[in-house]
C-alpha cells in the first residue's frame, strides 16, 4: 500500500534529531507538500533517477527516497550532511560531479536566492546532467510578496540587513544564509530559457501558511495578521510568497 505524502513526510519528520532543525521541517512542511504533490502529477515518470540541488537538510530527498525514487544530492561545504550520494560541489563555480544525461530530474528548491553570484552555471549543469525530455523543478521567493510590498510601503528595505553588508565587505559568516538576490516569475523564466529549457509551468504558491503546525503559537494580533495576508494571497496569485518553475530538456 502506497503512502499518503503527509505518511511520508511524518517519517522524515521522525528521523529529526534537533528542535531547531524540527522548527524549519514545521516552517516549511506546507513548501515539501506542494512540491511533491507537483511531482507526482508526472505520472508518466516511473523510477525517476532524481538530483536535488542543495539538498540541505535532508527532507526532501529523503522523502522523494520513501517514494520509491532513485534520490541523489548536492551539498554545500558548510553544511553538516553525511549521505553516500550526496557531493559536495560549489554550484556558483564547479561543474556538477555527473556524466551528461544522467537524471530524469533536478530540483532546486530554496537555492537560487542564496546565491551570490549568477545561478546561469548551475541551470546550465543541471540541464548537461539530466536526460533529453527531463525535468527541472526550481523553486523560490517572490520577491513582489505580500509582506514585500507592505515593507515598501512603509519605507522598509526588502533586502538582508546592512550590517551583514558590512561585516568583512559583505562577505561575512551571514553569506550564504540570507537572501542575496530574490526573483520576480518573469526574472526566473528568463534565467531557466537562459540556460536552454523550454519552459512548461510557471506559477506563485503559497508556501507559508498561518495554518501550519508550530513550535508554540503566535500571538492573537500576529495569527490574525497571518490569516488575512493568507486570504490576500489566494485572491491575488502575484502577492503570493513562493515561485515554481518547471523546466524541459
Amino acid at each position: 500500500m502506497r503512502m499518503t505524502i503527509s505518511e511520508i513526510l511524518a517519517r522524515v519528520e521522525k528521523t529529526i534529531q534537533t528542535s531547531e532543525e524540527r522548527e524549519y521541517f514545521l516552517i516549511h512542511e506546507a513548501r515539501y507538500t506542494y512540491i511533491l504533490r507537483h511531482l507526482g502529477r508526472l505520472g508518466h515518470l516511473k523510477k525517476l533517477k532524481i538530483l536535488d540541488v542543495g539538498c540541505f537538510p535532508y527532507h526532501l530527498g529523503g522523502a522523494l527516497e520513501l517514494m520509491g525514487y532513485d534520490v541523489y544530492g548536492i551539498a554545500s561545504a558548510h553544511e553538516p550532511i553525511k549521505n553516500k550520494k550526496v557531493v559536495i560541489c560549489n554550484i556558483e563555480k564547479d561543474k556538477f560531479p555527473y556524466n551528461d544525461n544522467f537524471f530524469d530530474l533536478v530540483v532546486c528548491t530554496e537555492v537560487l536566492e542564496h546565491l551570490p553570484q549568477s545561478p546561469a552555471l548551475a541551470l546550465s549543469e543541471a540541464r548537461r546532467v539530466t536526460k533529453p525530455q527531463g525535468y527541472l523543478l526550481v523553486t523560490t521567493p517572490n520577491i513582489t510578496r505580500s509582506i514585500n510590498r507592505a515593507k515598501m510601503a512603509l519605507g522598509k528595505s526588502v533586502m538582508y540587513p546592512l550590517e551583514q553588508l558590512l561585516e568583512d565587505d559583505g562577505n561575512g559568516s551571514n553569506l550564504y544564509h540570507r537572501h542575496n538576490r530574490e526573483y520576480t516569475l518573469k526574472e526566473l523564466i528568463i534565467l531557466v530559457r537562459h540556460a536552454g529549457w523550454s519552459v512548461e509551468k510557471a506559477e506563485y504558491f503559497v508556501s507559508y501558511t498561518p495554518f501550519r503546525r508550530r513550535v508554540k503559537p503566535d500571538p492573537l494580533w500576529l495569527a490574525s495578521g497571518k490569516v488575512a495576508n493568507y486570504i490576500l494571497m489566494v485572491l491575488l496569485s502575484e502577492f503570493r510568497d513562493t515561485l515554481l518553475v518547471l523546466g524541459r530538456k
